[in-house]
């Protein structure tokens, strides 16, 4: 198996509120919603999704946890602190629900946690150790 994901599905309650968050809030592109129930973004080397939390629990045969933060966290990642205070303010303004505003982190970068309408974490971050190339690709050094 390849040492890829190819896409990462949010289970949220109310898949139109997630979709003004991403399109409307952060300026985010659709690329396809087949359904009131599941949304898709092409994002860079993969698809990020949203999915009815309802819909999922169909598909599955089974419950979905409502418990959303703590388990995993998504991550934007800045090429700069400045960048991390204006989409940490872009987001906010969108109707993320601020959890830990921008500051310096223990790990040597600058950090920043917002709530996603559904409940998921989102990191706004700066890592000083990691490459973002061109096209917004993340180029991690090689191992130590």
């Amino acid at each position: 198996m390849e040492q890829r994901i190819s896409m990462t599905t949010l289970a949220v309650p109310d898949v139109a509120e997630a979709r003004r968050f991403f399109e409307d809030g952060l300026g985010w592109q659709v690329n396809a919603a087949p359904s009131p129930d599941v949304v898709f973004f092409q994002i860079i080397g993969a698809v990020f999704a949203l999915y009815s939390r309802d819909a999922l629990e169909r598909e599955i045969g089974q419950e979905v946890t409502k418990q959303t933060s703590g388990a995993i966290t998504l991550a934007w990642n800045a090429r700069s602190e400045e960048e991390v205070d204006a989409a940490f303010n872009l987001a906010v303004t969108a109707g993320g629900k601020i959890v830990k505003r921008p500051d310096k982190a223990f790990w040597g970068g600058y950090s920043s946690y917002v709530e996603v309408p559904g409940g998921h974490l989102l990191e706004i971050a700066y890592n000083p150790f990691w490459q973002i190339e061109e096209d917004g690709a993340i180029k991690l050094p090689p191992a130590q």
